[in-house]
């Protein structure tokens, strides 16, 4: 009796293990300017909305325009790297908005400050292909 004791315990410690919740990818590591532009110059990037749960694909050219299919739309506007190692994009003629890439084990994400000041993720990059693919 003891020893089926023994088993169902133990059973149950590995039963309980293996439903923890999956550990991060990885340190989260902020990207600096020159790693952003040689991960996005001259590739055809898709993203996740991490919020939304909408994708997209955006061409990222050298001389800093930008072309975009989402929601089966085309949009276009302009990008760069700015002095604090951010991504910033102006789409249509609307303001900049920068944001930093970080990288989360062998994932890369677009984050955003929070209204409380805490980091929250905003976009997946799914994948970069190199060249034009819109």
């Amino acid at each position: 009796m003891t020893t089926l004791k023994t088993i169902l315990g133990v059973s149950a410690i590995v039963m309980l293990v293996g439903c923890q919740v999956k550990p991060s990818d990885g340190p989260l590591t902020r990207l600096s300017g020159s790693e952003i532009k040689a991960l996005f110059v001259g590739k055809t990037v898709e993203s996740f909305n991490v919020i939304s749960g909408s994708s997209s694909f955006t061409y990222y050219a050298a001389n800093g325009q930008i072309k975009q299919e989402r929601y089966w739309e085309e949009r276009k506007g302009i990008w760069k790297v700015n002095n604090k190692d951010e991504i910033c994009l102006s789409m249509e003629g609307k303001e900049f908005r920068c944001r930093g890439i970080y990288r989360e084990g062998d994932k890369i994400y677009k984050y955003r400050l929070s209204d409380a000041g805490q980091l929250e993720k905003v976009i997946r990059y799914r994948q970069f292909i190199d060249g034009n693919t819109l």
